[in-house]
């Protein structure tokens, strides 16, 4: 019986102790500058977002940069205010298997990027085949696209995929980015490959896009990716900053691009 009144003594302890309010001070630190800079090989895409850090459990919008000095490889580029963005004069295009520097000069300070323009693998063509039924996929068309790589390794690929939304006729992506290397496919052969998880109807547009990165990117989407594992509440990865490849003390990337779109219309 003592036994009994001591487990229950215990018990009471505990959850009144669960009830204690506990008051931690959270010190704001110094906003840092946040970069995101993109170069790609299609005419007027490239550009540079400039904002400040914000703490982590604040809900307003971040603080857009508007006064800095912004260029790459020594063109000016010039803030935009519809946007919030700094572009280069109109026609700007990036060229594959060339570096380009990043450099910003904001308060006093001074940041810079390297990064080196890959050339993407070569897509020849997107095709379709029927399949049955099979596990939680139903009966419907795969999609496959034949490709050819003979870059040297390791060279990085970065692809997001998704089709047009025939109700608001926009294209609508798939939230998961994927990452691969080419020692992973063939090498200076075509080969084919279908995209998995996925069935379309005749008339449905499949929309894909093809990025090469370089390594620095390709660890910074992966750890993106790593920080957005769509599991709610407690099994979610802890929020941490991402990998950066800018140098003086700043948060972001600076990414180059070249890009190879494709939509298919099952037939």
């Amino acid at each position: 019986m003592k036994k009994f009144f001591l487990n229950i003594f215990l018990i009471t302890l505990a959850f009144s102790a669960c009830k204690e309010k506990v008051t931690i001070e959270m010190q704001d630190a110094n906003p840092l500058l946040v970069v995101e800079g993109e170069l790609t090989t299609e005419t007027d895409s490239s550009f540079v977002r400039l904002s400040l850090s914000s703490n982590y459990y604040t809900a307003t919008e971040p603080i857009m940069v508007k006064t800095a000095q912004v260029s790459v490889n020594g063109v000016p580029f010039f803030f935009d205010p519809t946007k919030n963005l700094y572009k280069p004069e109109l026609g700007y295009v990036g060229k594959t298997d060339s570096t380009y520097n990043l450099l910003i000069s904001y308060d006093s300070k001074i940041y810079t990027s390297t990064a080196k323009l890959e050339r993407m693998f070569r897509v020849d063509s997107f095709f379709q085949t029927w399949k049955e039924a099979e596990g939680f996929l139903p009966a419907g068309y795969s999609v496959s696209y034949a490709g050819y790589d003979d870059r040297p390794l390791i060279k990085y690929t970065y692809f997001v995929n998704g089709k047009v939304d025939s109700a608001t006729q926009q294209d609508s992506f798939a939230r998961q980015r994927v990452l691969w290397d080419n020692s992973q496919t063939p090498a200076n052969k075509q080969y084919v490959f279908e995209v998995p998880f996925a069935r379309f109807k005749s008339g449905e547009t499949y929309l894909a896009i093809f990025r090469s990165v370089d390594k620095n990117m390709y660890d910074f989407i992966r750890e993106t990716n790593s920080q957005n594992p769509n599991i709610p509440g407690p099994f979610q990865t802890p929020p941490t900053n991402l990998p950066t490849n800018i140098t003086g003390g700043a948060l972001g990337y600076f990414a180059t691009y070249d890009v190879k779109r494709w939509r298919y219309t099952v037939k």
